[in-house]
């Protein structure tokens, strides 16, 4: 993936991390997608430790890193990726529903190994969006044709209601536009 990079300053971030946490690996990059997007992927060793220190590495990470970007989209559209085995249910949601700072996902992998291909494909189903596929079937549903009555009676109500657009305003449009249509059938 082209536009994502690794970049210059995350090798003090890494190094914070790898200090204060008990990790396998930690991955800072840059994701470039409308802007700059933040993403940083960590490894604890243990369940245990993510379950213990994964508020405190989103508080480093926030008060260390992101706090010295230059652009709100870029505060705003950060992410942290825990890699990792089987996470039990209420764990995984506590991460993931954590509203503080950055957007926090769990990536449950059998055999947890960061490499440039899970990487991508981090990105592309959690970021990017671009390993969705569907096909969009037109129907042709023929010409549209303007039903006379329902003009008429749209036109005459704003010319008596030119500011209003109130719900009991537009009930009353509806109403007189199915009592139109019943005289007319």
């Amino acid at each position: 993936m082209e536009s994502f990079d690794k970049i210059d300053y995350n090798q003090d971030i890494i190094a914070q991390i790898k200090n204060n946490f008990d990790v396998q690996e930690a991955i800072v990059r840059n994701l470039t997608f409308g802007s700059n997007i933040p993403v940083i992927l960590v490894q604890f060793k243990s369940l245990e430790n993510l379950e213990k220190h994964w508020k405190e590495l989103n508080s480093l990470v926030t008060a260390e890193y992101l706090i010295k970007l230059d652009n709100d989209f870029s505060k705003w559209n950060s992410y942290i990726f825990f890699v990792t085995e089987d996470v039990p249910k209420p764990l995984k949601y506590e991460i993931e529903n954590n509203k503080f700072s950055t957007r926090k996902i769990v990536i449950e992998m059998e055999t947890p190994l960061i490499n440039d291909d899970v990487i991508n494909n981090i990105i592309s189903e959690h970021i990017v969006n671009d390993d969705i596929q569907f096909e969009v079937e037109s129907i042709d549903v023929g010409e549209f044709f303007k039903n006379d009555l329902v003009g008429n009676i749209f036109d005459d109500f704003i010319k008596d209601n030119p500011k209003k657009a109130d719900d009991n305003t537009l009930i009353e449009l509806l109403t007189k536009i199915e009592t139109g249509l019943d005289n007319e059938n």
